[in-house]
């Protein structure tokens, strides 16, 4: 059983690995092309007297601080989620999701979403390796964190803001009639679309 988990673990590493080289891969190129349009600009306007090379070494650290600053602050690169709330203190939406389960298949279990730092401090609430900082998925689509069994969350005290703010009676991908529980009959078809966009 032990052995099974390591390569389980070792297979999430590798993925995380194969992501960032595959991101690293890419932004070199587009940096080297961003780099060769700069680079000329710079050197027409320097030759035709627009700016001075003095000038511009000025406003270039001026520019470096605050982009560096924007980098940090965004975890270069990472997704987080963009307006950090804490969790404890949102208010949450209720719903009669006990009564809904076995017509929905907790259809919200199976969306994809950045974690907030505080999830991510906090270390309870699982993200993908492969693609950081995404909530954590098994290859059912469903979150790592759903009891497959009772169709109950595993993390209910500790789970992240979108899962606590997700309002499903005006959502038409899951019900055509929220009241009258009428599932909407494409349901599975829209979340395997939107689970390839938002791996993508």
């Amino acid at each position: 059983m032990q052995d099974e988990t390591l390569e389980e673990l070792r297979e999430e590493v590798v993925e995380g690995f194969r992501y960032v080289h595959g991101q690293l891969g890419a932004n070199t190129g587009k940096s080297l092309e961003a780099s060769s349009f700069l680079y000329a600009l710079i050197e027409l306007l320097i030759e035709r007297g627009v700016v001075t090379e003095k000038e511009l070494n000025e406003r270039k650290v001026v520019v470096a601080g605050r982009l560096v600053e924007k980098f940090q602050k965004n975890g270069m690169g990472a997704a987080f989620q963009e307006k950090e709330e804490d969790k404890y203190g949102f208010e949450d939406v209720r719903i009669d999701c006990e009564s809904r389960r076995p017509i929905c298949k907790t259809a919200c279990c199976k969306m994809g979403f950045a974690l907030s730092r505080q999830d991510i401090e906090e270390g309870i609430v699982k993200w993908d390796l492969g693609y950081p900082y995404m909530i954590a998925r098994a290859d059912d689509g469903y979150c790592t964190h759903l009891d497959r069994r009772t169709c109950e969350c595993g993390i209910w005290k500790n789970r992240p803001v979108p899962c606590r703010a997700f309002d499903c009676r005006n959502d038409t991908r899951i019900w055509l009639d929220f009241e009258n529980m009428i599932i909407n009959p494409k349901l599975p078809e829209i979340f395997e679309r939107k689970d390839a966009e938002t791996r993508s």
